[in-house]
């Protein structure tokens, strides 16, 4: 059942996830970020801040040192009660230091969430989407289905390509896939492309539509142009559609949820399909429709 959500609990939701992705959701259970971000107004880089700062105070009285931190305590709207905050530093203190907690404690100390835009698509609605996530849990819902996914290997990506033609230096974009050679559009030389540019939101939205019609020699391209170049391929959602092909080239492979409270869009990209604001809200409500089934 659709449940209306208000912007002041959407920015509540998007802060619990950045501030919980940024400890790698270890030692931050949902209900006490969720009270930290109630009594710090969301301000997930100041309760980072401080977290940061009472590990390292301890780590210095361990030591010895006998000059302890002066700097002075967070103030919230509750006044000087940082309970929770002392009770995730000391779960935090009880992580290995492994070389991926090590780097976890530095970006934090650098209030930084590691992120890359990834290609993720589903199989079952044939479509594919670019998500920004966390470098270190690349997964996304479908917004259709609301299945999960993890994200295309990036040798398997696939949209508008960039290529540099090596035989006559010409530069230039079309739709491809990384692995897979086409024509250059100049000399009709073999080349690979170099990278898959993200795409930048709905392509389907208005002001979006090219002006000219996709053509190129591959030699299953639907406008093909002539000579073509026998054993190359075309791509284009067009000429996957003119040739019964489904649009999804490389499917994404499905991820084992542990919970849907572990949410992967966390940040503002213009690779998103739309604004994460609209993402949240539908996170939101699969949350709520997951709550009752349980």
């Amino acid at each position: 059942m659709h449940q209306d959500f208000s912007e002041d609990e959407i920015e509540l939701e998007k802060s619990i996830r950045r501030l919980r992705e940024m400890f790698h959701t270890r030692g931050i259970p949902v209900q006490t970020a969720e009270s930290l971000m109630r009594r710090y107004n969301n301000d997930y880089n100041l309760v980072t801040e401080e977290i940061m700062r009472l590990r390292d105070q301890e780590d210095d009285a361990e030591v010895g040192a006998e000059d302890q931190s002066t700097s002075d305590t967070v103030t919230s709207s509750e006044g000087d009660d940082d309970s929770d905050l002392q009770e995730i530093v000391d779960r935090l203190r009880t992580l290995p230091l492994t070389e991926e907690n090590v780097r976890m404690f530095d970006s934090a100390t650098r209030n930084e969430i590691p992120c890359s835009p990834r290609q993720f698509a589903c199989l079952h609605c044939d479509r594919d989407w670019w998500r920004e996530v966390p470098d270190r849990k690349m997964v996304s819902r479908c917004r259709r289905c609301k299945r999960t996914f993890e994200a295309v290997p990036r040798d398997k990506e696939w949209g508008v390509a960039e290529y540099n033609c090596l035989n006559c230096n010409h530069s230039f974009k079309s739709f491809g896939q990384m692995g897979l050679p086409a024509p250059c559009y100049r000399c009709r030389s073999v080349v690979l492309p170099i990278q898959i540019i993200p795409s930048k939101r709905d392509p389907r939205r208005p002001g979006n539509e090219r002006r000219n019609s996709h053509s190129c020699c591959a030699e299953d391209c639907w406008n093909r142009q002539e000579p073509y170049v026998p054993g190359t391929h075309c791509v284009h959602p067009r000429t996957r559609s003119v040739r019964g092909l489904p649009k999804a080239l490389c499917p994404s492979q499905s991820h084992e949820n542990t919970g849907s409270t572990v949410a992967s869009c966390i940040s503002q990209s213009s690779s998103m399909e739309c604004d994460i604001e609209r993402i949240i809200l539908e996170d939101l409500n699969v949350i709520a429709e997951e709550d009752e089934d349980e």
